[in-house]
């Protein structure tokens, strides 16, 4: 009997090798992306089989698993473990077509589809910014602008607009296709995100997290920053309030689970749901959650998964503040001023792609960024400070303009 994973090759690497040693036998099976040599050589001494697909999510669960039958030593599969969003739904439906315990396609199709969820979660008197199709539109003077355009099931804000006027929309609707679209009224507020763990049905940790910036602008060109809330928050107990409310009473949310919320929060500190998910949260967001509460949330999730058991105590509150900053590309050529990374006693990793004399094009998804620092502070206040002395940084030593030259690296990875 075996574990089959189905994960981004991000994703899997992320995980520390040690935890993935512990929880992932040799006869493990896992499906991903087309790997580098150098990430094979990683990934592979510790599985039994690896799957490399081209285009990887766009696979159906069953062309999975004729993927799979190829196989002429597979063992039988007795579970299905998925950390994507992509393969949230193939998860379930690989698990109804092999007759497996967990998730099934109607509990996860309420995590993806946004129509579905907002309709689920109003019924259980939670606040939504309800959408509606997109394709179903008739007529589009009327609607209430601002509004958001995005996909039905979409991942890392691609394809997300912000529309002021129907007058911005018939400039550039016939640059959209409305088809699997869906559109809902821009919530003015402060959005945060809620990450954390679900063992045995009961939120184990919960994150609470402010944004500083959102995803939207983000992918429009606009710095990211994130960071977990202290205790003291006034907002920290109905943020987690929150979060357990959703996961344990309204959602079908697997016995044990990774969990990521966005929602907004107005002048009122009236909270309004923008979305859910049954996965964590990418770009470093296990490390900020980390950095705060001491806990691996990808550990304690496995950890739980083959001993339904807990690894840490419930009701953890948070050491630290972790936080990330990320700063996206510019569409143009970049020169780079000479200074190779930002200094500061705060910072646990700091990573870029930014070459002098390099051509960039503008983001089209969250996870684009040139710049991606994860950091750790005592409180708020001090990570709000490091974000902004980055983003000055920044400002000073990455100059773009249209002309091309000659390639010359700027800064290390």
């Amino acid at each position: 009997m075996t574990t089959l994973i189905l994960s981004s090759k991000k994703f899997i690497l992320s995980i520390k090798p040690s935890i993935r040693a512990m929880y992932f036998p040799e006869n493990t099976l896992l499906i991903t992306e087309q790997l580098t040599a150098e990430e094979r050589d990683v990934l592979v001494p510790q599985f039994g089989h690896i799957l490399e697909l081209d285009d990887y999510f766009s696979h159906t669960a069953t062309a999975l698993l004729q993927f799979v039958a190829t196989i002429k030593t597979r063992p039988a599969i007795e579970k299905v473990l998925a950390f994507s969003e992509g393969d949230i739904l193939r998860a379930a439906q690989i698990r109804e077509i092999l007759h497996l315990p967990g998730q099934h396609f109607e509990q996860a199709i309420l995590f993806r589809d946004k129509i579905l969820m907002k309709q689920h979660a109003a019924r259980y008197g939670v606040m939504v910014a309800m959408p509606q199709d997109a394709s179903q539109v008739k007529h589009w003077p009327s609607l209430p602008y601002p509004i958001v355009i995005k996909p039905a099931a979409g991942r890392g804000s691609q394809q997300t607009l912000r529309i002021e006027s129907f007058e911005q929309w018939s400039e550039i609707r016939t640059e959209i296709d409305p088809t699997d679209m869906i559109i809902e009224p821009f919530i003015e507020g402060e959005v945060f995100h809620i990450d954390g763990l679900v063992v045995n049905g009961n939120v184990l940790i919960s994150s609470p997290a402010r944004y500083v910036g959102n995803c939207m602008d983000f992918v429009g060109g606009q710095s990211l920053g994130s960071y977990t809330l202290s205790e003291s928050n006034p907002l920290y107990r109905p943020l987690t309030a929150f979060s357990r409310y959703l996961l344990e009473q309204v959602f079908p949310t697997p016995q044990h689970s990774l969990f990521h919320i966005e929602c907004f929060v107005d002048n009122d500190q009236q909270i309004t749901l923008c979305e859910i998910a049954c996965r964590l949260g990418g770009n470093d967001l296990l490390t900020e959650v980390e950095l705060a509460y001491a806990v691996n949330v990808v550990e304690a999730y496995l950890h739980a998964e083959f001993t339904s058991e807990a690894l840490c105590e419930p009701s953890r509150f948070p050491m630290q503040v972790g936080g990330r900053f990320q700063l996206p590309p510019q569409s143009g050529h970049l020169t780079c001023k000479g200074v190779p990374t930002f200094q500061h006693p705060g910072i646990v990793k700091f990573q870029s792609r930014a070459i002098s004399g390099h051509h960039y094009q503008a983001m089209t998804m969250s996870n684009d960024a040139l710049l991606h620092v994860v950091a750790k502070a005592n409180s708020e206040a001090e990570m709000e400070t490091l974000f902004r002395d980055i983003a000055h940084w920044a400002a000073s030593e990455f100059i773009w303009s249209t002309r091309t030259e000659e390639v010359a690296t700027c800064t290390q990875n």
